[in-house]
């Protein structure tokens, strides 16, 4: 679904390129979200767990940024909307990573609790046996 989305969105973005000076406003604010992007990502710890498209996205970017200075700004901004994309995968896999370990500690805790439960059933059958026997004398 999300990657609908952005395709819709790129597609969009194409669309305005016609335009000379909206492509180059385009290009910088997409270097900008591709900046804000990353900063996400590392700061859902993307770089011990989602290190290939987040050193990719990085990489993208830097060469955007180099393409803008050389006035190649199409360049610059399909290197950037790139780049922007890749640092969204990057922070969904952290994100995803990080589901999953809350994830497996709840299923944990749902077992230690299961146990624990089991645990009282045993003990209020014996105190019941127990009250059995004490009426029976």
């Amino acid at each position: 679904m999300r990657w609908i989305i952005c395709l819709i969105i790129l597609t969009t973005m194409l669309g305005m390129i016609g335009c000379g000076g909206q492509l180059q406003q385009l290009a910088v604010e997409t270097m900008q979200n591709a900046q804000v992007a990353l900063s996400s990502a590392e700061a859902m710890g993307a770089q011990e767990t989602a290190g290939v498209p987040l050193s990719t996205a990085q990489e993208l970017l830097i060469t955007a940024e180099k393409a803008m200075n050389a006035g190649d700004t199409e360049r610059a901004y399909r290197l950037a909307l790139r780049a922007y994309l890749h640092a969204r995968i990057a922070t969904e896999m952290a994100i995803a990573v990080r589901e999953e370990a809350l994830v497996q500690e709840a299923e944990a805790q749902l077992t230690l609790s299961e146990q624990n439960v089991t645990e009282v059933l045993q003990r209020l059958s014996a105190i019941k046996a127990e009250l059995e026997a004490l009426r029976d004398d």
